[in-house]
């Protein structure tokens, strides 16, 4: 089988996909700094239609810039979430990262876990039923 090489994106991990919210959000600021500057200048030689026009694009970039933010706090969140999972960040732990530790392994469902004490090894516990 062959293997196929792997293709490096900005979304290979939660915080590179962030960075790329941060380059979008600043793109917007920028391209709505321009369709204010457009805009006065079509109010002042009296181009109504493409005034507008400009209107509604300023409008549409505030909803995009809206929906940006939205999506960088969301990320931020899921941030958030995976290190309490894999406990990335410990609690009470110096806010400089002197005190992390590295992450713990994540364990699926199809992987056994560790034998809990009072347990025989190699004995798990049997599936609860949820119907009933």
């Amino acid at each position: 089988m062959r293997h196929k090489p792997q293709v490096e994106t900005n979304f290979g991990n939660i915080e590179g996909a962030a960075r790329y919210l941060g380059q979008l959000l600043a793109a917007v600021d920028e391209a709505r700094a321009d369709l204010k500057a457009e805009a006065l200048l079509a109010a002042s030689t009296g181009a109504e239609r493409r005034e507008q026009a400009i209107q509604l694009a300023t409008y549409k970039l505030s909803q995009l810039q809206n929906h940006l933010a939205t999506s960088h706090r969301l990320l931020n969140d899921l941030r958030t979430i995976r290190r309490l999972l894999f406990a990335e960040r410990q609690v009470g732990a110096p806010p400089d990262g002197a005190g992390e530790k590295a992450p713990a392994p994540f364990v699926t469902t199809a992987e056994s876990p560790a034998p809990l004490a009072g347990r025989p090894s190699g004995v798990r516990p049997s599936p609860t039923r949820l119907d009933g």
